[in-house]
């Protein structure tokens, strides 16, 4: 790695933009709450999933992958169910709850053998990272 901070095959192990970022998290009873989650890391993650076009990566590589989308989808995905009756919408609600059933199921499911099928699911795993993500960052009233 000589001086970089990002491994060959896998996010930075710093975030450049933010070391130590906390998220103001409002749950739906409307108490907020500062969350330890660094944005950065988690954009720069579902970026290098998504960017790589160097066509199907080994299953080491997505291994790696897997094992950082996992922990910011363990993150993120109870965090968007507990803020979506904020919006005040209960098809929003339920999609956000099944889009979290969605994303255990996967999880649970591990990463494939194969190394093609494993590079799909870990696309898919951050296609739903940065969902997520969207939601948790997003206030409803704010225009967005």
């Amino acid at each position: 790695m000589s001086g970089s901070t990002r491994p060959a095959a896998g996010p930075p192990l710093t975030s450049t933009g933010c070391t130590s970022c906390t998220l103001s998290v409002a749950g739906a009873d409307g108490i907020t709450a500062a969350l330890p989650v660094d944005v950065a890391l988690i954009g720069d993650t579902v970026s290098t999933v998504l960017a790589h076009l160097d066509g199907t990566p080994d299953r080491a590589v997505s291994a790696s992958w897997h094992r950082w989308l996992s922990g910011h989808l363990r993150l993120l995905a109870p965090i968007a169910v507990e803020q979506a009756p904020r919006w005040d919408d209960p098809q929003r609600t339920a999609l956000v709850k099944a889009t979290a059933a969605a994303v255990n199921r996967a999880l649970a499911a591990g990463l494939p053998a194969d190394p093609a099928a494993a590079y799909v699911h870990v696309q898919e795993l951050a296609r739903e990272c940065r969902g997520l993500l969207g939601l948790v960052l997003d206030r409803p009233g704010d225009g967005r």
